[in-house]
């Protein structure tokens, strides 16, 4: 795909914001993640994640990575060379034939930092050191309120001009043209408290709206720091999955079992070199580019021997240390983990036990349809264990 059409068409399909104000916005490396892995250091540090995850930013990724180790990476995918943050999110599958679980591949991730409430400085501070956040509800399957934004849309659906939009996996297309896309708004508001696996969300909140300007308008249980607020767009490019699936079909999967799409969801850990961030946030002399800030604008903003450019040998390259080789195949008979595939309404529920694969089961040769085992992972002989995160 062209790079010039991805910048200036991504660019005008932004939601949340109106292309003015403070903030500034860059493309992440085109095409595939840095690492597919099921890891998350986050909500499982240490270990292995129930659902595998695609990551981009610094490549010092790992089961444990904190601020420390995220500063002795070597590269990053994100534009900004100094931004060694970790993005992830859950992988997005294909399911629509019965021959398995293909991955989607990605096109394009594209992040705003938002610093203002409307035109008017919020008086933003930078992320903390060791500083991780997540935005959505992994186990949510219905409708409901969402202050995330979660948000999914089919552009140009079959050759048409209007996009398709839901706040779950849309309907009413055969094929995008312009782009498959997710997009999810992280919480700016903080109450001085690391993040809680056992409670993700606990720490961070929303801004209510108030009409107050700044910490004034974060609930009054969160008003240690006011965050710039992080707003990403994840666009996958659909085309491989063409004509293979009916307008009323929604065939799309993501890695932990949900079928919906309102499971989607998003983590940030915080890895930008110290001062970086904090200037281009600053209401003097930041970076204010808003949704159209292109290589010019990037290197006026932060150097131009600190951002990446589309040549670049170490960006292009640039890739984590696998951990799990099966979990980067393209084509799997079964999702990594214990993840069958949970329609609601209720939550979902994660699945654990000694008897869950530590990795997923490519295909076999000719590409058959496998049955499920996860009957078998789950008998009364090996009983799970039922964990929720709400």
């Amino acid at each position: 795909f062209s790079k010039i059409f991805i910048f200036t068409g991504l660019a005008a399909t932004a939601v949340a914001f109106d292309c003015n104000g403070h903030y500034f916005s860059f493309f992440n490396r085109g095409g595939n993640a840095m690492s597919y892995q099921r890891l998350d250091p986050a909500l499982y540090p240490g270990t292995e994640s129930p659902h595998l995850h695609s990551f981009d930013g610094g490549n010092a990724l790992s089961a444990s990575t904190d601020f420390a180790e995220t500063q002795t990476s070597t590269c990053s995918t994100a534009r900004i060379k100094t931004d060694k943050s970790l993005y992830w999110r859950p992988s997005l599958f294909w399911n629509g034939n019965g021959t398995g679980f293909h991955r989607v591949p990605e096109k394009s991730t594209k992040i705003y930092y938002k610093s203002g409430d409307g035109d008017q400085w919020a008086n933003v501070t930078g992320f903390p050191e060791n500083f991780n956040m997540m935005a959505g509800r992994p186990l949510k399957r219905s409708e409901s309120d969402d202050p995330a934004g979660v948000r999914w849309g089919c552009h140009n659906p079959d050759g048409g001009s209007a996009a398709i939009f839901s706040n779950g996996f849309p309907k009413g297309f055969t094929s995008c043209d312009y782009g498959f896309a997710s997009e999810i708004t992280f919480p700016s508001c903080w109450n001085g408290k690391l993040l809680d696996p056992k409670n993700p969300n606990a720490h961070m909140a929303y801004p209510n709206g108030g009409g107050g300007v700044g910490i004034e308008n974060c609930p009054s249980t969160h008003r240690a720091a006011r965050f710039p607020t992080i707003f990403i767009e994840f666009w996958y490019d659909v085309s491989p999955f063409n004509g293979q699936y009916g307008a009323n079909d929604t065939p799309w999967v993501i890695s932990n079992g949900d079928p919906t799409g309102f499971g989607f969801h998003a983590d940030f850990l915080n890895g930008w070199e110290k001062g970086v961030l904090e200037k281009a946030i600053s209401e003097k002399g930041g970076c204010n580019c808003g949704c159209g800030c292109g290589q010019t604008e990037m290197e006026q903003c932060f150097g131009a021997e600190n951002v990446n450019k589309d040549t670049d040998g170490d960006f292009e390259s640039c890739a984590a240390m696998t951990a799990m080789d099966t979990d980067a195949t393209p084509v799997l008979g079964e999702l990594p983990g214990c993840n069958p595939l949970q329609s609601g309404p209720a939550d979902a529920t994660v699945i654990t036990g000694p008897n869950c694969d530590t990795t997923a089961s490519p295909l076999p040769d000719g590409n058959e349809a496998l049955t499920s085992s996860y009957t078998s992972k789950t008998s009364s002989e090996n009983p799970s264990t039922r964990l929720s995160l709400s």
